[in-house]
């Protein structure tokens, strides 16, 4: 059982305004969503190669070299699983949040020289919601960042 004083570092020691419980479940459903979409990839049966060697054929044709598309495809995985804990867990929150932006950017790259219009439409919507935790980085709650703020005050 946790003490009161770890949840009251967790939550900087104040009852939560209703801006920081949106963004508390705002960051979790966004880290959850990027942690699985690596998670399961890495774990299925066949590993990542079951839904990179697909993928890297969508880039057959394009100007890419063959070896970057399957480098970075199968790092994904890992990213995805690195910054969707970050992100859940509200560790470096900040970071996470500009690493995670800019992993999109990169996908949105991927996705335009594909010409994966529909692709391009959901990068744009994950695009905003990392923007939305950025501009509000000053409502994170229930975070370990608090932790850290605390134990750097005294």
């Amino acid at each position: 059982m946790m003490n009161n004083n770890f949840l009251d570092e967790l939550t900087a020691g104040s009852s939560p305004t209703n801006m920081q419980i949106g963004y508390f479940f705002m960051r979790i459903l966004l880290g959850i969503n990027l942690f699985f979409h690596g998670f399961m990839r890495i774990i299925q049966p066949g590993g990542v190669a079951v839904w990179e060697e697909p993928m890297a054929a969508t880039f057959q044709g394009t100007f890419l070299p063959m070896i970057i598309v399957h480098a970075f495809l199968n790092m994904i995985p890992y990213i995805e699983v690195v910054l969707g804990a970050m992100t859940i867990l509200g560790f470096y929150t900040r970071w996470a949040l500009l690493a995670g932006i800019s992993f999109y950017v990169l996908l949105m790259f991927g996705h335009t020289v594909r010409q994966n219009w529909s692709g391009v439409h959901i990068v744009m919507h994950y695009g905003f919601y990392y923007w939305v935790l950025l501009v509000l980085i000053g409502q994170n709650w229930l975070a370990l960042d608090n932790r850290r703020a605390i134990k750097n005050s005294t």
